[in-house]
Parts: C-alpha cells; sequence; structure tokens
C-alpha cells in the first residue's frame, strides 16, 4: 500500500507552498521568532504571518528547542524558516531533518560559501545533504515521498550583509540552487560604514543592487522592516518578501502601549 501523501508533516506542504509564492514573486512577510516556547511560538503562528523566522543565530532558540517549536508553527499552517549562527552543515541539516520548511543562512560573502550551504541543503543529485530526515518524513514512514519531493519543498535563502558579499552579489546570485537573497541591512550598513537605519544614496544603491542581481538570476530579493510604511518603497527597488517584527518587540510594544494609556486616562 502506497504512503498517503496527506500524511507527510505540513512542514514539507507548508514548505512547497512557501516556494511557490516566493516564485510568484508575491509579496510574502514573516515575522521573527525569539523566544523559545511554544506556547509563544504558536501565538506568533496565530497572526497569520505567511512565515516565521526562527532565529537561532542573535535569539536564545536552538536547535534542541525544534522539537516543540515547529509543531507550534504547524498547527495554524505558518511555514518555519529556521536561521542557523553559522553556515555549520551539521546544523543546517539536523533543522531540515526536524522539520524546518528552510534556512536563511548568515553572512554570505563569497561564491564558494554559498555553493556549500546550496550543497548541504539539497539531496543528490543537486548536493550531498546526508539521508535522515527523522521528523521531516513523517518519522520515516513517508521516507520516499519526503526524499522525492524535499529539493522543490526546501527554500534557502542567503543572507547578504557585508561589503565582500555585496562585491560579489551578482556571482552569488547567479548560482542555482537556492530561492532568495536577503539583506541584513544593519550589518550591511555596518560593513560599509554608513549609519544604521537610514536608506541615503549609498545605502539606497547598496540596496538597488542586491534587489537587481537576485531578479536578474529569478531569485526573490527579501529585506528586514522596521515599519510597515517601509513596504512600498522597498518593493519599487525589488523587494518582494520581508521580515518585520518580532514576539519580544510586540509583547514589549503591546504592553508599552496599553501603560501609556493607561497613564492618560488615569491622568
Amino acid at each position: 500500500m502506497s504512503f498517503d501523501p496527506a500524511l507527510l508533516p505540513k512542514s514539507l506542504t507548508l514548505g512547497l507552498s512557501l516556494r511557490e509564492r516566493l516564485s510568484r514573486r508575491d509579496v510574502v512577510t514573516g515575522a521573527w521568532c525569539t523566544l523559545p516556547h511554544p506556547s509563544v511560538i504558536e501565538l506568533m503562528a496565530r497572526l497569520d504571518f505567511d512565515f516565521l523566522l526562527l532565529d537561532s543565530e542573535h535569539s536564545a532558540i536552538g536547535l534542541g528547542d525544534l522539537g516543540a517549536l515547529l509543531p507550534a508553527c504547524e498547527l495554524h499552517d505558518a511555514p518555519a524558516i529556521f536561521r542557523p549562527r553559522s553556515h555549520c552543515a551539521g546544523e543546517i541539516k539536523a533543522a531540515l531533518d526536524a522539520g524546518a520548511c528552510g534556512v536563511m543562512v548568515p553572512m554570505i560573502d563569497t561564491v564558494e560559501a554559498a555553493r556549500q550551504v546550496i550543497d548541504t541543503c539539497r539531496y543528490a543529485p543537486m548536493g550531498q545533504r546526508g539521508i535522515g530526515p527523522w521528523r521531516a518524513s513523517g518519522y520515516y514512514d513517508g521516507f520516499a515521498d519526503y526524499t522525492a519531493r524535499a529539493n522543490d519543498a526546501t527554500t534557502l535563502i542567503l543572507q547578504i550583509e557585508s561589503a565582500t558579499g555585496l562585491a560579489n552579489v551578482e556571482a552569488i546570485a547567479a548560482l542555482p540552487g537556492y530561492e532568495a537573497l536577503y539583506v541584513g541591512p544593519a550589518d550591511l550598513a555596518s560593513s560599509l560604514g554608513l549609519p544604521i537605519g537610514e536608506r541615503k544614496q549609498q545605502m539606497r544603491a547598496a540596496l538597488e543592487r542586491v534587489a537587481r542581481a537576485a531578479r536578474a538570476h529569478g531569485k526573490a530579493a527579501g529585506i528586514d522592516m522596521n515599519i510597515a510604511g517601509d513596504l512600498p518603497e522597498l518593493a519599487a527597488m525589488g523587494f518582494t518578501f520581508f521580515t518585520i517584527g518580532s514576539d519580544a518587540g510586540f509583547i514589549q510594544s503591546g504592553g508599552r502601549a496599553l501603560v501609556r494609556e493607561l497613564a492618560e486616562v488615569a491622568a
């Protein structure tokens, strides 16, 4: 009896949906998850962002948390992208085997670094990802189905965050085997010696260069936003997928707004 693909973890089917939206260049928005508790992640999943980004590079979330956090995402059909701390092949493969829909890899500066990450994320013949998708394959019940579809369902996002990465962006964009380039605007500005948070002439030119390179080679271009009002300007540059806000930020901003309102009412 053949295995029913409907029984595969949602991380796989959600991954296919996210890949399709990125390839159509739909506007896709997501939020950062930094607090490693399944209740927090479930609340984030209920907000109906197009995806959630589980950040291990700059938060307390680690690989060991994914067993609880990924089901919380899947419960409300939120595709989960994992950002590892580095290019470490073991960390990337472990996240994918646990059922993440994809990975966003920081600090891609060279074609060689990009090739290594692509190789890590794709099964042969596209790459050399190790075979062992324990949770991603439904605890091996759907092994054949998963391994046949994973290359088409896994989203790989490469971050351009330095002057070196920017200098090599056209060559990096030309590589096959991944879906999107994503600008880390704070790190890129810092590397270029520019003020963080501004999009004046030199920074704007850098952002446009990344978006143009991505578009020229059939990749989506993504970036982090501070406010929703940034979207039209960034979309005009060629960006189509965005991150904005985080679980910790939403807690603080919502709480502070309420405290201010109470102070005004009580005055």
